[in-house]
């Protein structure tokens, strides 16, 4: 009787650790394009993953040592791509269009991620694509369109539309690629080696990246007390603390039921850009996103 109330009070504390987890990733959004007004993205990047370097490296040294053993030649590559995917590309896209768009748009932009996850498993996993699961697919990408478009499809032929919504979408891309990574990455390590290493990865990945692009390495000397608090909830929560208790979810609920909480992160999304920058809720964003995550609720249930 006494186990069954401990897994039912751990079950109740990780619905709790998976709520603070999609606010936190929905506050990325106002963080992401707050810190996209104070600095380059490649050097929000690169701060963005040293901080988390900080907290995930001790984190995995005490809980499961440093495991360099199970790193062989084809796991490090495939690392090596989920970081410059998932990571750096991914956040290059991510602050790059926030500097450009709505945070609250932003959040519901990325909502159709595991529409294309899901494809790509069609693609490259053999997965079964289904009639239903197909027409989810579709309302995810109207969804989104309506929100790039204002509700005017027509805005795509006649490129009425904003560049930083465009380059959003690109964050899709970047996303799936590094989900259909981490499909093959975790079948050999476990989930928070997998974060720590590739964060990592991205650190050393940035540094000349950031020269090249002319983006100085004294550049966060100049960094203003809100870059600086935007880049640490970026690093700390989104990244550290928020993988960590996602990672748990999956672990006590199953990575569907835990799946199920993504779903929120937009509204939180729309709620922090509307807090932290005054943004006004558009229509169309609500549609949108109502729209999106029907599509979704299908791709999931059936």
């Amino acid at each position: 009787m006494t186990g069954t109330k401990d897994v039912t009070s751990q079950k109740y504390l990780v619905y709790v650790l998976l709520l603070i987890t999609v606010i936190i990733w929905g506050g990325t959004f106002a963080a992401g394009k707050e810190a996209a007004l104070g600095a380059p993205p490649l050097t929000v990047a690169l701060w963005r993953f040293i901080l988390a370097s900080l907290i995930l490296c001790p984190q995995l040294a005490f809980t499961e040592g440093l495991g360099l053993k199970k790193i062989d030649l084809y796991t490090f590559v495939l690392l090596l791509l989920s970081a410059a995917t998932g990571l750096i590309l991914y956040n290059y896209f991510f602050i790059k269009g926030l500097a450009l768009t709505g945070a609250g748009r932003g959040s519901v932009i990325v909502t159709i991620n595991p529409a294309f996850i899901y494809l790509g498993s069609v693609i490259f996993f053999s997965e079964k694509l289904t009639l239903i699961r197909g027409v989810g697919i579709l309302l995810a990408i109207c969804g989104t369109l309506v929100v790039v478009t204002g509700g005017r499809i027509s805005a795509i032929l006649d490129g009425g539309f904003n560049i930083g919504d465009l380059i959003l979408t690109l964050c899709i891309v970047s996303w799936t690629a590094y989900s259909l990574l981490g499909k093959l990455v975790l079948g050999r390590i476990s989930p928070l080696a997998a974060n720590t290493f590739t964060s990592l990865l991205a650190v050393i990945m940035l540094i000349p990246l950031c020269l090249l692009a002319q983006e100085p390495l004294d550049a966060f000397l100049g960094f203003t007390y809100d870059t600086w608090l935007s880049i640490g909830f970026l690093g700390l929560l989104g990244t550290a603390l928020g993988f960590t208790f996602f990672y748990r979810g999956i672990l006590i609920l199953g990575p569907h039921k835990a799946g199920v909480f993504i779903s929120l992160v937009p509204f939180f999304g729309i709620l922090s850009g509307a807090l932290v920058h005054g943004e006004s809720i558009e229509p169309t964003v609500i549609l949108g996103l109502l729209i999106s995550l029907a599509g979704l609720t299908i791709i999931q249930k059936y």
